[in-house]
């Protein structure tokens, strides 16, 4: 990366760049020098140098009543990265309760790719909570995206249940239906033909996630409005799995 890129990423404008690393190349200099080294209008250059000085990257000093500008040395950027990463963490509450002013908006996240549908997984044990409702995939035995075969005991170490409702034949009414208890869980067996998808459906707290696993993509939708809605359609769709449940 060029200088001039790096310092404008440090929030130098161009002009102060470029009389950053003249006064650096130059030393103790004047500042119609250090203008002409930089390429800018004499004026242009005093008011760039009062600025870099009142940042601290610069320092004014008199020789014989005339003033002459020296560059700081570089390890004081540095200094301007630790100081402007300070007033970030500083500002974060602030920022936070901006961004989550508004609850009505939804906040939608989408990943895609092989780690896509562990996006979700790793998000559910990051919300903790108390219950997990899931429409669920034989997809995630099949091993044709990149899940952690933990995710069942991590969910259950961190004492969250879930619901689940799944089709006859898979792996959910083959194995895990019977291990309910240790998996903290409720599972539901409906008939194959009717319910047999390869997408995975997850509502937790204020959020609804599908995981897609045909296409390895993932998309999180955080909102209290919408997860209500969806929890009680969650509701009637456990009422009826368990009205055709297969035992």
């Amino acid at each position: 990366m060029k200088l001039g890129q790096l310092l404008r990423k440090l929030g130098f404008s161009n002009n102060e760049a470029n009389v950053y690393l003249a006064a650096l190349e130059l030393g103790l200099s004047s500042a119609q020098d250090i203008a002409e080294k930089a390429g800018i209008k004499r004026t242009t250059g005093y008011s760039v140098l009062s600025y870099l000085t009142n940042r601290g990257v610069v320092a004014k000093t008199k020789i014989k009543g005339k003033n002459r500008f020296l560059a700081e040395p570089p390890e004081r950027l540095l200094t301007l990265i630790n100081e402007l990463e300070k007033g970030i963490k500083q500002a974060l509450p602030e920022l936070t309760a901006i961004y989550n002013k508004k609850e009505t908006k939804p906040k939608i996240t989408f990943y895609e790719g092989p780690h896509a549908v562990q996006k979700v997984y790793d998000d559910t044990l990051a919300e903790k909570p108390q219950e997990i409702l899931e429409w669920n995939t034989n997809a995630y035995f099949e091993g044709k995206t990149n899940v952690d075969p933990d995710y069942i005991k991590k969910r259950v170490a961190l004492n969250i249940s879930a619901r689940r409702i799944a089709g006859k034949g898979s792996m959910w009414d083959t194995k895990h239906r019977y291990l309910d208890e240790k998996e903290l869980s409720q599972t539901a067996i409906i008939p194959k033909e009717q319910f047999n998808p390869q997408i995975e459906v997850n509502i937790y707290n204020n959020k609804i996630a599908f995981l897609n696993y045909a296409e390895s993509m993932s998309v999180i939708i955080e909102s209290k409005a919408i997860a209500e809605a969806m929890r009680q359609v969650y509701e009637l769709s456990w009422k009826g799995a368990k009205a055709v449940e297969i035992k």
